[in-house]
């Protein structure tokens, strides 16, 4: 990653964007977007998706290696959605801390 020098928020007159500055202050996924590689998952053992909408749209890539698409899944909050093509289950939740998620100071 790289490091951003005084001079650069210089010459945008002190301006940075909040996602800019977020990643400046450590939060690497301001937007909760980096996927987590996680084992086979079951409806006993459902991949956790937190959201801070009503629902989130997933692409399933778990199905196997000869299929060469993504299946989308929109799954509203508080419910379980399943791939259609190798069975993994996710479970939608509201997000646990969104008032750190969005605070900026700035």
């Amino acid at each position: 990653f790289f490091v951003v020098s005084s001079g650069i928020n210089a010459e945008y007159g002190g301006k940075l964007g909040w996602e800019y500055r977020q990643v400046l202050a450590g939060n690497q996924d301001p937007w909760c977007l980096e996927s987590i590689h996680y084992p086979r998952s079951n409806h006993a053992r459902p991949h956790i998706i937190y959201t801070m909408e009503s629902y989130r749209i997933i692409g399933c890539v778990d199905c196997m290696d000869d299929l060469h698409y993504i299946n989308y899944i929109l799954i509203k909050s508080g419910e379980m959605g399943r791939c259609r093509d190798c069975g993994a289950c996710f479970l939608c939740l509201p997000h646990p801390e969104p008032e750190l998620i969005w605070q900026d100071h700035h």
